[in-house]
């Protein structure tokens, strides 16, 4: 297949979005398929790179949060999309809705995903789970933009329940976003001077590190943790003060791939506190490296569906709860090499394999669909 993959920007690697639809199109071409970006930043051979668009106000604040919007060139763009058999559109901006609007003027069949989680925007305007302003994003998706899709890829059956109850008609298909085959246990486990516990993710509201810092202030091993927050965001200031002034030894860093990896092999505990998440790839890829995970059991969040027991769930944004698991499990070493073994193995159903394989139907489906 010729695969057209239109998202705002693909050059901000914090972004988790981008990366997710990097993954798929490099899953994509090693399928065999022949996948081209419309995106600021892209630079594939065929790719097609589009300037960004200032938007008054937008912009300024969409840059703290990591986020870019594509200028739509409808030359260039019609250019890309000749002899393309699908489109697949990531974001719900403009860029893309103008795109959507091309493809179907060209007869080329499209889909959508919904990465775009509503409750991110309310947490982000420090409202929190504000359900007027939540209800009112959804229904503007809805009608701004999904209302002409067909198929809608949702990678998690959290956000494919949110969609349903707020009256998305499309066919939904979870597939998980999926992740990379590189994320393996170590081959043999390293003995640290501290307790290490790790968590991945941006450092805004709605991922909530504030609450692991004061569950390791709570715990009863406190002086023999370590914390590594890996991420950027605007809260980091705010957490670096916290943990000073809590006496939580801790430390920040962004890693690429390969370093990533390596620190969580060599990490003891991941812990995922995230409020809102349509999935948390970066919990995958703790628990595919062999670490336990303690995920928050927010009803917004779709990452505790990864825990295999209530062990490795703790009440949301509860850090006497928090840190009731910590202490668990630094105090029951051999349970956790145990449940490590169970949880490398539960990662690999959602291998980006197996998603690839999910979305080439979904897209299938929709080329049919159109061809009938």
């Amino acid at each position: 297949m010729k695969i057209v993959m239109v998202i705002d920007l693909v050059d901000l690697k914090t972004n988790g979005s981008v990366m997710t639809a990097l993954r798929f199109v490099n899953g994509l071409k090693e399928r065999g398929h022949e996948v081209i970006t419309v995106a600021i930043g892209a630079d594939g051979e065929n790719d097609c790179p589009v300037d960004e668009k200032y938007v008054p106000l937008v912009t300024e604040v969409s840059a703290k949060n990591q986020i870019k919007f594509g200028k739509f060139d409808r030359d260039k763009i019609k250019k890309t999309f000749e002899g393309a058999d699908i489109v697949h559109f990531i974001f719900p901006f403009n860029l893309e809705k103008k795109c959507k609007k091309l493809a179907d003027e060209m007869g080329i069949p499209n889909t959508a995903a919904f990465h775009v989680q509503p409750e991110n925007f309310s947490y982000n305007m420090h409202l929190g789970h504000f359900k007027p302003v939540v209800d009112f994003i959804y229904f503007f998706f809805r009608t701004y933009f999904y209302k002409n899709f067909q198929r809608v890829h949702c990678p998690s059956q959290v956000i494919a329940n949110a969609l349903k109850k707020h009256k998305y008609k499309a066919e939904l298909y979870v597939i998980s976003n999926g992740y990379d085959k590189s994320f393996i246990p170590p081959v043999t486990r390293t003995e640290n001077e501290k307790f290490e516990i790790v968590m991945v993710g941006r450092l805004s509201p709605e991922k909530n590190q504030q609450v692991i810092i004061n569950a390791i202030a709570k715990s009863k091993h406190k002086d023999n943790v370590h914390l590594t927050l890996l991420g950027n965001g605007p809260k980091k200031k705010k957490l670096e003060k916290s943990a000073k002034k809590l006496g939580v030894d801790i430390s920040f860093d962004f890693l690429g791939r390969d370093e990533l990896i390596k620190k969580l092999q060599a990490s003891d505990l991941y812990i995922h506190s995230a409020k809102v998440e349509t999935e948390a790839i970066a919990c995958i890829e703790a628990i595919a490296c062999g670490l336990v995970p303690v995920i928050s059991d927010s009803k917004l969040s779709a990452t505790p569906q990864f825990a295999i027991d209530e062990r490795s769930l703790f009440k949301n944004n509860n850090a006497p709860s928090l840190a009731e698991k910590i202490d668990y499990w630094y105090e029951n070493k051999d349970e956790r090499l145990k449940m490590s073994g169970l949880y490398a193995e539960e990662a690999k159903k959602y291998s980006l394999e197996n998603s690839i394989i999910k979305a080439e139907k979904m897209f299938q489906d929709q080329i049919n669909a159109t061809k009938n």
